[in-house]
């Protein structure tokens, strides 16, 4: 809060008001003394409304936050915002939000580096899984402010945990082609094949509706429906090569389903299509065994990156928001790179 004099001569008092924005407010004063009372009048009535303001717990915001993220963001953002509330709530406890300060984020922090896995006590959860319920919080908190429940967010510009820097988990070509021919069931060796030629994500695939699907231009549009939001919000096409074509050109007009990918003409349910997945993993016996559904994204990436493919046309085909999402795949183009360096020559006589 401080005093700034116009043009016309009049001091302004300029503030944060609820709402997180800048306003101001006219002293109608032209003496600097008389403006210097005003403002102390001015901080003494803010001060008492601020004061007077209900006082919201933690708990209760959840509650209003949940009910607006379930309505605006795909279901598994939604269900990490929920995760890292109530982790907040068991960590701190059902107090006030203006009351959260940077020392509860620590809390949080500490606390969770040294919890264990749910379904393996033997591991701890990772920084990775960390840092993605802080963001979350933080977005969460961020809303918080612009509801005018807070006057500002105790998280932000708060430090992550360090996360030593790792390559996405993909499949070789070899181990590709062992699950391929390891999986008996023909619809869920579609879907693999269909998820590594596109890229798309597991929710993106199971959710596809044929009136996504454009066969004449050999495109797919993934977007947000009354039953499924995508990644923040957003719409993007999608182009088919020709073997994720003929997979969808075999199978139009062959369910009585609005949905693309179906088992029996009924949906399938994402974790157990994941679950079902791990187990062929397991089977294969592959040297790296944290390959997961969401591999088959790292893989789409991965492959197109080490046949040339620039990290900038990686990045809309995935539909990431900023290239530096996808810069972590740009490792494995500089193991392409031979021909480029090449051009480089220098004499040695």
């Amino acid at each position: 809060m401080f005093l700034s004099k116009s043009t016309h001569g009049v001091w302004y008092v300029y503030y944060v008001g609820s709402d997180g924005k800048t306003k101001s407010k006219t002293t109608r004063c032209t003496i600097k003394s008389d403006a210097l009372k005003f403002l102390q009048t001015f901080k003494t009535d803010e001060h008492k409304k601020r004061t007077e303001t209900k006082i919201v717990l933690l708990q209760s915001f959840t509650t209003d936050f949940l009910a607006f993220a379930d309505g605006t963001f795909s279901k598994g953002t939604a269900n990490i915002y929920r995760a890292s509330l109530n982790k907040l709530l068991s960590i701190i406890g059902n107090i006030p939000i203006v009351s959260i300060t940077p020392q509860h984020y620590d809390k949080y922090k500490m606390e969770r580096l040294s919890s264990h896995l749910e379904r393996d006590e033997t591991r701890t959860v990772s920084p990775v899984t960390v840092n993605i319920e802080l963001r979350t919080l933080r977005a969460a908190f961020s809303t918080a402010v612009r509801w005018g429940v807070l006057q500002s967010n105790p998280f932000s510009r708060q430090k992550l945990v360090p996360v030593p820097e790792s390559s996405p988990i993909f499949f070789s070509k070899e181990d590709f082609q062992k699950l391929l021919n390891t999986i008996t069931e023909g619809w869920l060796k579609e879907i693999i094949i269909f998820a590594t030629l596109t890229g798309l994500r597991r929710g993106e695939i199971l959710n596809l509706h044929w009136s996504d699907v454009d066969l004449s231009r050999k495109t797919i549009t993934i977007q947000s429906s009354p039953t499924f939001k995508t990644k923040n919000g957003k719409k993007r096409i999608v182009p088919l090569n020709d073997t994720a074509f003929y997979i969808l050109q075999s199978k139009a007009n062959k369910s009585l389903s609005a949905l693309v990918f179906t088992l029996n003409d009924k949906p399938i349910f994402a974790d157990w299509l994941s679950h079902k997945f791990k187990w062929y993993v397991y089977e294969c016996n592959f040297r790296e065994a944290r390959l997961h559904f969401h591999s088959l994204r790292h893989t789409f990436a991965s492959w197109l990156v080490q046949d040339g493919v620039s990290i900038y046309a990686v990045k809309e085909l995935l539909g990431h928001a900023d290239v530096k999402t996808t810069q972590v795949y740009s490792h494995l183009r500089s193991e392409q790179l031979h021909k480029e360096v090449n051009l480089l020559q220098i004499s040695m006589n």
